[in-house]
């Protein structure tokens, strides 16, 4: 064990110098909670399964500034994941407009299945697929 002073040899400074560490330790231990917070969130915001792990950007980049770096800038093919999250998301946007519509009291116009249609496409009124959805869905 080592040698300190009993309570009654504590000078002011002695006391200070306690003190003050008490409160840097305690300033640590918040930052390091909200750091481990932070990772949390972000990893929360994974996407794992057999087939591997998906890693948005957006949680690449809140564990980069959590870490206090650029993780982002230092890898080149992760700066395209921004434009593809993008697309993704304009993407969804087309198919939720060209969605087929629930009214089946009105034939699209041009439909060719003679009375067999489908749901017509709430933003085109042609048979569902439309013409917008069939090119997405198409990989050629």
């Amino acid at each position: 064990m080592t040698d300190r002073p009993r309570l009654d040899q504590l000078t002011d400074d002695m006391l200070d110098q306690l003190y003050a560490t008490i409160q840097r330790l305690n300033r640590r231990a918040q930052e390091a909670e909200s750091k481990v917070a932070c990772y949390q969130r972000a990893v929360a915001q994974w996407d794992v399964n057999e087939r591997g792990t998906y890693i948005p950007h957006a949680s690449l980049a809140a564990i980069g500034r959590a870490a206090g770096t650029d993780i982002l800038g230092s890898v080149r093919h992760l700066r395209h994941f921004t434009r593809v999250e993008q697309a993704e998301t304009a993407i969804a946007r087309v198919r939720a407009l060209h969605a087929p519509g629930w009214d089946w009291s009105w034939k699209p116009f041009g439909c060719e299945h003679h009375g067999a249609h489908a749901q017509p496409c709430a933003h085109c009124g042609v048979c569902s697929p439309c013409p917008t959805l069939t090119v997405l869905d198409t990989t050629a």
